[in-house]
């Protein structure tokens, strides 16, 4: 999607605010996975506005956020707070000043193993793509934390984690240039972190976030 074959196409008179209002209440209403039969119910989950010059995409919203209609809720955002906190954001800075959304928008529910969330399968991925270009198109982040592996290969490219994480990316979509570091994510189902190797990438990831924030005064 282009801005200019899109109906998010702005001049400089439009409000870009109420676009984005506009387009949330979109979001809320889509039952495209449920018609597809991909989930059993369509509760989309995100939190934001235009103002906000960072963000988060993560994969999609878990059971809790599901429930309680706010991201990165639980021991998840917890988490997530103490990964921000280690870089220099301050407690609260995660609902302040992050715009939180995904790559699905609503939770896909449990794996087929029993242990976490299943994963969007690539259909579902494909169906939401034009509601995560138009949050990006209409908030213009400066900043995407990619929270692991399909957030962040969305955005980059097919990559292993641990090749992603501890790096940051320049990229363009729907013609908004803006960094992208991958982090894995905060879900203490993964197990991605009980390697050493793999806590000393998000070790430097957090350095890499925390020298970004300092030169951009984030």
């Amino acid at each position: 999607m282009t801005l200019e074959s899109s109906p998010l196409h702005t001049t400089k008179d439009d409000s870009r605010s109420q676009l984005l209002l506009n387009y949330q209440d979109k979001i809320r209403v889509c039952t495209r996975c449920v018609a597809a039969g991909f989930i059993q119910e369509a509760k989309p989950v995100f939190r934001g506005h235009v103002d906000h010059r960072l963000m988060v995409v993560g994969q999609a919203p878990g059971e809790r956020g599901h429930l309680n209609s706010v991201p990165y809720v639980g021991a998840t955002g917890k988490t997530l707070r103490n990964w921000l906190g280690q870089a220099g954001f301050a407690e609260n800075d995660l609902y302040e000043r992050f715009y939180l959304t995904s790559v699905t928008k609503c939770f896909p529910g449990p794996s087929g193993t029993g242990k976490g969330d299943r994963a969007p399968s690539p259909p579902e991925v494909h169906l939401c793509r034009d509601h995560l270009d138009a949050e990006i198109a209409l908030v213009r982040p400066e900043l995407v934390l990619a929270m692991g592996r399909l957030s962040a290969t969305g955005f980059i490219g097919p990559a292993p984690l641990d090749q992603l994480v501890g790096t940051l990316h320049t990229i363009q979509r729907v013609e908004h240039r803006f960094l992208v570091l991958p982090l894995p994510h905060p879900s203490g189902v993964s197990h991605w972190l009980n390697r050493e190797s793999n806590k000393a990438r998000l070790n430097e990831a957090l350095k890499l976030l925390a020298a970004t924030r300092i030169e951009y005064n984030w």
